[in-house]
């Protein structure tokens, strides 16, 4: 892999050695930490790396933790793909009250008593959001009405509807409940656009409690696991020449491994970037997964494109070509 090149020499102690791994057209895997916006950790790797883009793939809240997946460089392309990707993650929710914004940072707007709720209750509310749910995004959330921000809507005063939309729970595992302290531990798996936060609602109005997201953490992300991330500290020691026993640069072609590949020759390579079809002779190697979305890279494995694919009726629709 070709070596990093940083952009300012404050970065570079005496005897810097540049670190394996180009971070300037990488997906980054990095943990976010609480406490810090999405966009300021973006900020923060964008200024160590010295990328000129950067991207993420889901955004996670400021009192959240985990996993924020950083697309570099020519990479930022592949934020979108990555974004569709089903997320993993664990925390904590707080029964008895709720707050208007669903979780520790917002203000109580009721309190109930928990003393009549049992492990048995909890466990069978938890049963009711396996599977396809309709579910009402948060007021206080990024998405946009007419243009605004639901939540700058909801911070102004403005009455916010938001309209339920199907996400997927393929998993809601409910453990740690304590009663005394009216909480519990839970780790979900989940299609993309499902809020944690909305559950943790949900699930205090099912128990006739309320509930609030007291603690959350991203653990996954499509192929990738918060073990191979690492902090914005280790980032930083890395960048200084420390070594770093984790997988948290990922090549553009590794970070979509799940699609289908095609190979091709350098002739088809060329036709390719310049937008232009290719014929099937043309291909060294073709791995069908059953998905219409291929990579389509070089016999050096460097991504060339992500396009639509019909293998049969070999028809070709390019996605993002990578000059």
């Amino acid at each position: 892999m070709t070596p990093v090149a940083l952009r300012t020499d404050k970065l570079r102690p005496e005897g810097w050695k540049a670190p394996a791994g180009d971070l300037l057209n990488a997906v980054l895997l990095i943990d976010k930490p609480e406490g810090k916006t999405s966009h300021e950790t973006v900020m923060e790797v964008k200024r160590l790396t010295g990328a000129d883009k950067i991207g993420h793939s889901g955004t996670l809240d400021r009192f959240a933790s985990g996993l924020l997946i950083h697309c570099t460089g020519p990479s930022t392309k592949l934020a979108r793909f990555l974004l569709e990707d089903d997320k993993t993650y664990t925390g904590t929710m707080r029964l008895g009250k709720s707050t208007d914004t669903h979780d520790r940072e917002g203000a109580v707007i009721e309190e109930k008593p928990v003393c009549a709720v049992t492990r048995e209750e909890i466990m069978d509310a938890a049963g009711r959001f396996k599977g396809k749910i309709l579910q009402v995004p948060p007021r206080f959330s990024a998405l946009k009405i007419n243009g605004k921000r639901a939540s700058d809507r909801a911070r102004d005063g403005e009455s916010v509807e938001l309209a339920g939309r199907m996400v997927t729970i393929y998993e809601f595992g409910i453990y740690d409940i304590d009663l005394d302290a009216a909480r519990f531990r839970f780790q979900v798996r989940c299609s993309k656009g499902t809020y944690i936060r909305s559950i943790a609602r949900d699930m205090g109005r099912i128990l006739g409690t309320g509930a609030y997201l007291e603690a959350l953490r991203r653990t996954g992300s499509g192929l990738f696991s918060i073990d191979q991330a690492v902090t914005i500290s280790t980032l930083n020691d890395y960048l200084g020449g420390a070594p770093v026993n984790k997988s948290f640069i990922v090549r553009p072609i590794e970070a979509l491994k799940n699609y289908g590949m095609i190979v091709v020759t350098e002739s088809s390579r060329r036709r390719i970037l310049n937008g232009a079809c290719f014929d099937i002779e043309g291909a060294v190697k073709i791995i069908d997964k059953g998905e219409k979305l291929f990579i389509i890279a070089d016999e050096d494995q460097n991504l060339i494109a992500i396009a639509e694919m019909d293998i049969k009726k070999w028809q070709i629709k390019y996605l993002n070509v990578f000059k």
